[in-house]
Parts: structure tokens; sequence; C-alpha cells
């Protein structure tokens, strides 16, 4: 019997980058469970709970710690700026590399308060656009969480994938379009503590995907969580039942919806 191999062990980390009288500075640390980034990253900085942040990039790391039995690792580090600082990235950046290191994440987080099964994900969601300005949305099948809502097109992130990699296959698994990755627009999370089943945790990454050429509108996955997808133009957004996520993505580009 071929064995099957191990899940890649997966980790986020937060990484802030400030200004000051001294020059800038980076800080860095690990994101646990039910964690907010941009919380942590206000926290490491000393920031209010107020404190506007930019998200610069999200940065994905497959490696082997160091040692004599190596631990494959996969590590998406989130970085977020003040905004007097945005401009000292990437400059900041330490020759050694980000903190915490690959070693310093090996360990398992603390075991939870309360015995229950946990989820955990990591999902990249676009703000998909074409050069009208329509954006591109994918109706949820029903079966599936928020079944009946227009979604953002995305998914989860397969270990050993990076969070654009992943963006451009969910646009076209869900959509039939392909397009370009460009800026991150923000890094947000879900935490759900349902009364029964499982606690859900997720780190939501959203950025703009350009869409040149629109093609047909069509789904392409079979069976999966996808049921439709159509263009709208912005002033139709509010026409329709938009999911949470949606929601959340949309309310910085065009707002509350």
């Amino acid at each position: 019997m071929t064995p099957v191999p191990e899940p890649l062990p997966r980790r986020v980390t937060v990484h802030l980058v400030t200004g000051g009288p001294a020059g800038p500075r980076l800080f860095g640390a690990r994101v646990l469970f039910g964690q907010d980034p941009a919380d942590v990253a206000r926290r490491l900085g000393g920031l209010s709970e107020e404190a506007p942040l930019i998200a610069l990039d999200v940065i994905t790391e497959i490696a082997s710690t160091p040692g004599r039995v190596p631990t494959p690792l996969h590590v998406d580090r989130v970085v977020f700026a003040t905004p007097e600082a945005v401009d000292a990235w990437p400059a900041v950046l330490p020759p050694h590399g980000m903190e915490p290191m690959l070693a310093e994440l090996v360990a398992e987080e603390p075991a939870p308060a309360v015995d229950r099964p946990r989820l955990r994900r990591m999902a990249s969601y676009g703000i998909v656009t074409d050069p009208t300005g329509r954006i591109m949305l994918s109706l949820i099948a029903d079966g599936f969480p928020g079944a009946g809502t227009w979604h953002l097109p995305g998914g989860g992130v397969d270990p050993g994938e990076d969070v654009r990699s992943a963006l451009r296959r969910e646009v076209w698994e869900e959509t039939g379009q392909q397009g370009v990755v460009g800026r991150l627009i923000t890094v947000s999370s879900h935490h759900r503590v349902p009364l029964t089943g499982h606690e859900v945790y997720a780190v939501w990454v959203f950025s703009h995907v350009h869409v040149a050429h629109p093609g047909p509108a069509r789904v392409l996955e079979e069976n999966g969580s996808t049921a439709d997808c159509a263009w709208f133009t912005p002033d139709q957004l509010g026409g329709v039942r938009l999911s949470a996520t949606t929601r959340r993505g949309l309310e910085h580009l065009v707002g509350p919806a």
C-alpha cells in the first residue's frame, strides 16, 4: 500500500513596517488561531485599535527548517505598514530574513481551552473587474455555506500554493476568465464559534484582478461550490444578495453594499 503523505504544516505570520525618528522598523509575530492579523500588527507597533494600516503584501514561503530532521513548512507572511512607512517596504527587510524565522514556527500552537474540532483556512478572493468597470461575482451553490448569495471569485489556498496562484486558479475555475492579479486590497479574518460543531477561523486576502479581454462567463469546475457567475455594474450590487465575504471585500472599493 502506498503511504499517504502527511499534510504540509502551515503557519501564518504578520509583519508591520513603522516609521519614527530612528528610521523605519520591521516587526514580526506568529498569528495564532482566531487572531486577526491586523490586530496583531497593531499590538506589535503599540498602536491604537483604530490606527490605520496599509496591507502591502502576502509572501508565501515553502521551505524546510534547518536541523538534523528538517521539517517542511508552508508559511504565509502578511505585511502591513503604517501610512507614513509604506515607502520603506521592502528596503527595511533584514539580510537574514523575516522574523519569526522558520525554526521558531515549527512548534504547534497551545491546546485550546475547550476541546472541540477546529477548521483553519487561508483564502484568496478577487475584486475581478473588466475595462468597463464591471465586477464579476459567482453564485454559491446549494449545500454550501452562504448558498444563494453572490460571492467574490476565489477560495482556499492549497498547501504549497501562494495566494496569487490560488486566485488565478479559482477565477478561471469559477468564471472562465483569465485575469492579472494586481494590487493587494486588504487582509482580514473571519472567526466563527457556533454552539456546536467546528470552530471556524479563516484569513481572507483580497486582491484586485483585472480581466483585459472578458470571455463568456461560465463555471468550469464540476460539482463545486459555484452554481453560476455573472458580470455586474457597481450600481447593480445593491439589488443582489451578497455573501459576507463579498461585503467585506467590496466595502474597501465601493462603500458598504
